[in-house]
């Protein structure tokens, strides 16, 4: 059909329609008439008669009907094209969403992804630091030491931060509060930050009237993370004075508590300008900035998100040379009152123990980790089983008895989470064994999606000592100390722990 036929057969069709209703209306018109005019209302002598009705009806109705079905016509042209445009535009909008869940699943994957290939060199780094600490060394040794484990650190801070920002953006960073002390979470923050102030002259106070022994319901951790931003900068940018921590409370009704966190210094200041944008990701107060004092410009983005989450914010009043003050405020919840327990105590997570006579198999297909978990847990007496791939360690598991194994998730032949399946559907005795996640996955939901799947414990890379010995005390008990206190010589230079695991080694 061509262009131009169709309005004609349109038209066409409407004149049909309009003159089918045009002959409905007059079969409906001509009765009434009759029934008025012909019966119920006739004049005596006048003799009834139905032209008139016709030809009026004739004139008027169809143009009349055709008019309507011409407006009905396209009132139906409009709502199609209105329900296309709906349908395309809803098209675009879905398009757009699934543009943007797929750039977020894509993004997610890629941080994942960086986070866990940056996390395993860096905990050869980091490990290899922590072991070589624990030896005896000269002065300008150690040194040299912590500054490659006070770099590594950096480089994690940074790496946290990305994932920090990704997780809030993608709203799956939680908040869990736990009853404990504000004042003692700062005492932390301001013992940490003390030795830099007193190296750069600075005096670095906190002050509050809050007693230590009050405790309130708030999620420490993020706590701490804000306040160590804000520490962390004002100490950067203050070159002579002071910075001071100050802390204070007031109730709000309903159980809640308003907690005020002043964080001044006596530093550099800014100007309205570069506070307005303070806040703003990966932003510094100036191109120099980074080059001068360093930083990724997340701390405080990260940091007033949080504040928010918690149902607080973070305000800043500065001016050029003159220093800043930075208010946090966030609320906290009555602590909840928890009965008097006559089990023993759990093992504090900051403990270590000594692990003479433990059986540990010792699963990555990567040999630095390998070496680090090692050196971490040789000295302490534990007799190590090394496997690179899931397959072998299922294999070792049949060979020998074990009290524990240490797993990585990430493996070539076999990944540890088929490895952990294996050995949970597993008939055989060591289907119940303690089995700790050694990862360098540390996206949010991670630990629980390891734990849900079968993992006894989760330990994420870099792998601290204290922390890794901790999560095995938890599953192996034990009399707890700390790593770093533990006696590695005695009076007359033995090596007592030395000697004690190359027996234990020797034996097994």
């Amino acid at each position: 059909m061509f262009a131009g036929e169709a309005p004609r057969s349109a038209i066409a069709k409407q004149i049909r329609k309009a003159a089918l209703m045009a002959a409905i209306i007059l079969a409906v018109v001509l009765p009434f008439d009759y029934l008025l005019a012909g019966v119920l209302f006739r004049e005596p002598g006048h003799t009834y008669s139905a032209t008139l009705t016709i030809v009026i009806t004739l004139l008027v109705a169809p143009p009349f009907s055709f008019f309507l079905i011409r407006q009905g016509a396209r009132l139906e042209a409009a709502q199609a094209q209105l329900a296309e445009e709906r349908a395309r535009r809803l098209f675009e909008v879905e398009s757009a969403r699934d543009a943007a869940e797929a750039a977020t699943r894509v993004k997610s994957e890629f941080l994942a992804n960086m986070s866990h290939e940056i996390r395993t060199p860096l905990n050869g780094v980091l490990g290899m630091a922590q072991a070589l600490e624990s030896r005896p060394l000269d002065s300008e040794t150690r040194e040299m030491v912590a500054t490659i484990r006070e770099s590594g650190s950096n480089l994690m801070s940074i790496l946290n931060d990305v994932l920090d920002l990704s997780k809030i953006e993608a709203g799956r960073l939680d908040i869990a509060p736990v009853d404990t002390s504000v004042l003692q979470a700062l005492r932390q923050v301001h013992a940490l930050f003390l030795p830099t102030a007193q190296d750069k002259n600075v005096s670095f106070l906190l002050s509050s009237d809050v007693p230590e022994t009050e405790v309130l319901r708030f999620d420490p951790v993020r706590v701490r993370q804000c306040v160590l931003n804000l520490v962390s900068n004002a100490v950067k940018f203050t070159r002579e004075g002071q910075v001071e921590i100050k802390l204070s409370v007031s109730p709000t009704g309903a159980d809640r508590t308003l907690v005020t966190i002043e964080v001044s210094d006596t530093g550099i200041g800014m100007d309205d300008r570069t506070c307005a944008r303070l806040f703003e990701a990966f932003s510094q107060a100036d191109a120099s900035t980074t080059r001068k004092f360093g930083g990724t410009g997340l701390g405080l983005a990260i940091s007033r998100r949080l504040a928010r989450m918690m149902g607080g914010d973070i305000v800043v009043y500065s001016r050029p040379g003159e220093g800043s003050v930075f208010v946090l405020t966030f609320l906290a919840d009555a602590p909840i009152p928890i009965p008097v327990s006559t089990t023993s105590p759990r093992l504090d997570a900051s403990k270590a123990m000594r692990l003479r006579g433990a059986r540990v198999l010792l699963t990555d297909d990567n040999a630095i980790n390998r070496q680090v978990v090692r050196l971490f847990l040789q000295p302490q007496g534990a007799v190590i089983t090394e496997a690179s791939n899931g397959r072998e360690a299922l294999d070792a598991l049949l060979r020998d008895n074990f009290d524990l194994v240490l797993l990585d998730v990430h493996m070539p032949v076999m990944d540890g989470l088929e490895t952990i399946r294996r050995i949970r559907q597993s008939d055989a005795a060591w289907h119940g064994l303690p089995v700790i996640a050694l990862t360098a996955d540390a996206m949010a939901g991670d630990r629980e999606r390891l734990l849900a799947i079968g993992m006894s414990g989760y330990v994420s890379k870099p792998i601290d000592q204290a922390q890794l010995l901790a999560a095995i005390a938890a599953f192996l008990g034990g009399d707890a100390a700390h790593a770093s206190d533990l006696p590695a010589r005695d009076a007359a230079g033995f090596d007592l722990g030395g000697i004690l695991a190359d027996l234990d080694r020797l034996a097994g």
